[in-house]
């Protein structure tokens, strides 16, 4: 949860907001608390979408269908009105993670977990369906858990099949990857039946911990959809023909949602389990279970659902459990003989019950409200005692930092163990502070690979960390002083997730510049989001790290997808390509195909005739791949790959004299790729998100600073990490002393934006990518057996 803004309203519809759950380009919710004492999960629409009378009636079909739901497994509408100058919409606030954030912070469900997970969405999809409404965005994100089962959110999409007034032909409604086939082609066509469909993909996911159409561009993930069957490797055994029946691509094969049910829940319980027992569980655990109690001071009365008559929360909408079981959270069960679970068993792993508590008590034990700016209708109405952070009034000092700290806790920063065997230290510098030296110390975090392959990569960005650092220090008027934290992964995925637990442990740390590859950064992103911690990537450019719904992490370089942009215009453009031969190396998974697919796509709008051929990552003699391209025309060629096998490419093109273009994305501006191509390298022209700050006119200032402090010239990457450290620096000064944490640093950094030497950085809101403006890619080519800088790559096509 975000902190309100100063221009959040205080009081909106009767409603005291407490906190920002989410946003995006149409509206917020917000946590707030209704007049008689209940948590809800508030949705505002802004006021210029309500306007809009097609938008707001189609506000008004999300509360009528929310009102006519009343399955336990939904969460239930507590009030609404769309007709409001700004509509909202009540539901019942569960305080549990989303499917998604819960895998990736424990990895996939248990078994049993996944088919009570089933069990109880297909009822909640058949009370749907039972209404004559169809959802079409089922997904992990729309999926909360809850002690005693999960529940399915947002109904934002969800109407009568048969109504076709409010959608247009040829739009895709849903999220890619979760939606059916016939609701990727964008035709229109609705059933009950694609909600089976996305039901068996979020199974998959909570099965695997991996969509079953894998991730990538919104093209690749639409064509696997279509024309590929899922990948259910690692799904159980016993659910793989349950979820392999669920995604079907004919829809008249899926089972309907009554008789998912019942096929699952054959499996799973009778009843199901009683939250207040799986409390009493995970703070009383039975014999000879040994775990760790939450803390102290957290009573179990605290807790929604708790056995007690005068709790500021009444529990609200949970299923009747028949009674209250006298089971304990934890270990797996055998199966009856009748193949069901006992219905004494916690539906979810303990880590998950745990979770599920705090965040319930901490609930209860939210501070009051920082002082925004009261919307006129509002105002008077405010509780009485609300008073600006920092003051007596606000709340007692005694409680404050406990309370926070607990809430931040509870966001999944305590379930990352900080491991040890890591390279880690901090410096501070205080060169020229003088009289400024006094006051609060604030830690920059630094998630880099120092000592792995690209140990070069993270050793340039420690110094552009350190560069920026240094000089705000060197100011007599700062109002704080800085310390760099640098942690190293060594570039090992496994390695990363610890790393990140020594900065997500460290609570001085406000940012974290980091990872620098791909798979440190999708390895350790999980652990950043539970935690609030900014995560600002200079180098990963994986779409992937967008598309997983992080609350705080920030991408401020083009994604690998946009690098194919510059490509297109540097072979129409410059190379005066014809027929463009495009090898997507299989070796390289999705960073090859996001480059491939989408260059072989902006081939076709041009239109520019492609060879595109896959090569297999079991393959080394490129001698064929090559052959086939030529045959099939092409007088230029395009590797989508890493530095490694390019080589092997650039030695087979270099045998056979080809005389055409050559070109490549940033996973070969590498220096062992020089070494191992040789002769064969030059004239390779590389596409990169990367200045070469000891050229570039604009860095002058940046080199001469780098020179002064390490000796010695800035390698790559060293002035973008200057830019994004600049941009944090700046950010953090300009929130009030109060507010310098970790989830008002996200909020201010994804609104703010910062024009840099490299790159300008500004960003959505909503999932905190780059918004491109044409800054920040950049030419290579090799020459004389050196990467010599070209300039900033143009993206426009010169006429």
């Amino acid at each position: 949860m975000d902190p309100l803004r100063t221009s959040d309203p205080s009081v909106l519809a009767g409603h005291r907001l407490l906190g920002r759950l989410g946003a995006g380009g149409m509206g917020v919710v917000y946590l707030a608390r209704s007049a008689g004492g209940s948590l809800v999960a508030l949705k505002v629409i802004q006021a210029e979408y309500a306007e809009d009378a097609g938008f707001r009636e189609r506000f008004r079909r999300e509360a009528e269908t929310a009102r006519r739901m009343t399955s336990p497994w939904v969460a239930s509408l507590v009030d609404a009105d769309p007709d409001a100058p700004q509509p909202w919409l009540a539901t019942a606030f569960v305080p549990g993670p989303s499917l998604g954030e819960a895998v990736a912070a424990h990895g996939p469900l248990p078994l049993r977990s996944v088919r009570v997970l089933g069990a109880r969405l297909a009822r909640a999809l058949g009370d749907l369906h039972g209404v004559g409404l169809v959802h079409r965005d089922v997904k992990p994100g729309n999926v909360l858990l809850a002690l005693d089962g999960p529940r399915l959110i947002d109904f934002g999409v969800a109407r009568d099949p048969r109504d076709t007034g409010l959608t247009s032909t040829g739009v895709v409604v849903g999220t890619p990857g979760f939606l059916p086939p016939e609701q990727a082609h964008g035709t229109g066509e609705l059933s009950a039946s694609g909600d089976i469909f996305s039901l068996g993909c979020v199974l998959a996911f909570a099965a695997t911990g991996r969509p079953p159409f894998g991730t990538g561009s919104l093209d690749a993930l639409l064509y696997r959809t279509v024309h590929e069957a899922p990948d259910l490797a690692g799904v159980p055994v016993p659910l793989g023909e349950v979820v392999r029946g669920c995604l079907e691509k004919d829809p008249r094969r899926r089972p309907t949602a009554e008789a998912l049910s019942a096929t699952l829940d054959g499996a799973a319980y009778a009843t199901p389990p009683d939250p207040r027992e799986a409390l009493r569980a995970v703070r009383h655990p039975a014999p000879p279970r040994d775990t760790d109690a939450p803390d102290a001071d957290v009573p179990v009365t605290d807790v929604p659902g708790a056995d007690v008559h005068d709790a500021d929360v009444p529990v609200t909408d949970a299923p009747d459990t028949g009674g209250a079981p006298d089971g304990v959270c934890g270990g797996e069960r055998e199966q009856a003989a009748d193949g069901r679970l006992p219905a004494d068993d916690a539906w979810l792993p303990e880590p998950l019950v745990r979770l599920i508590a705090e965040r319930s008590a901490a609930g209860l034990a939210l501070p009051a409200v920082d002082e925004t700016e009261v919307d006129p209708a509002s105002a008077g109405t405010a509780p009485p005692g609300t008073a600006p952070p920092g003051t007596a009034a606000a709340r007692p000092a005694a409680r404050t930092v406990g309370r926070r700290r607990f809430l931040l806790l509870t966001g999944g920063a305590a379930a990352v163990a900080a491991g040890g065997g890591l390279a880690a230290w901090a410096a501070l510098d205080r060169d020229g502070g003088g009289e400024g030296d006094a006051g609060p110390v604030h830690t920059l975090g630094l998630h880099a690979d120092l000592t792995g392959h690209q140990g070069a990569v993270g050793r340039a960005q420690e110094r552009g960390l350190r560069l920026a650092v240094h000089e705000f220090n060197a100011r007599a008027d700062k109002p704080f002083t800085l310390v760099v934290k640098a942690v190293d992964d060594g570039g090992d995925p496994a390695r990363a997730a610890e790393a990140a637990g020594q900065l997500v442990a460290d609570r001085s740390v406000l940012a974290v510049i980091g990872p620098t590859t791909d798979a440190t950064a999708l390895a350790s992103l999980a652990a950043y989001d539970a935690a609030s911690l900014p995560l600002i990537a200079v180098t990963p450019g994986a779409t992937a790290l967008q598309v997983m719904g992080s609350r705080s992490f920030l991408h401020t370089r083009v994604t690998d997808t946009l690098l194919s942009l510059y490509l297109d215009v540097h072979l129409r453009g410059t190379a005066k390509s014809r027929t463009v031969g495009i090898v997507d190396d299989r070796a390289a998974d999705a960073h090859a195909w996001e480059i491939s697919s989408t260059l072989a796509a902006v081939l076709r709008k041009v239109p520019l005739p492609a060879v595109p051929k896959v090569v297999s990552a079991l393959r080394t003699d490129f001698g064929p791949i090559l052959d086939a391209l030529l045959d099939g025309g092409a007088d230029s060629v395009v590797f989508a790959g890493y530095h490694e096998r390019a080589a092997l490419l650039a030695r087979e093109l270099h045998r056979r004299g080809f005389p055409g273009a050559r070109a490549a994305a940033q996973g070969v501006l590498d220096a062992r790729f020089l070494s191992a191509a040789g002769d064969a390298a030059d004239g390779w022209v590389i596409v990169a998100p990367a200045m070469d700050a000891t050229v570039a006119p604009g860095a002058k200032a940046f080199r001469a600073a780098h020179r002064e402090l390490f000796g010695a010239e800035p390698e790559r990457y060293a002035v973008e990490t200057y830019d994004v450290a600049q941009y944090a620096v700046k950010t953090l000064r300009s929130l009030s002393a109060g507010r310098r944490t970790r989830q008002a640093l996200t909020t201010a950094l994804r609104s703010g934006s910062h024009r840099g030497i490299a790159r300008n950085l500004a960003f959505a809101k909503d999932t905190g990518a780059l918004v491109a403006d044409g800054s920040g890619v950049h030419l290579w080519k090799v020459e004389g057996g050196r990467f010599a800088y070209q300039g900033p790559a143009p993206y426009q096509v010169a006429t």
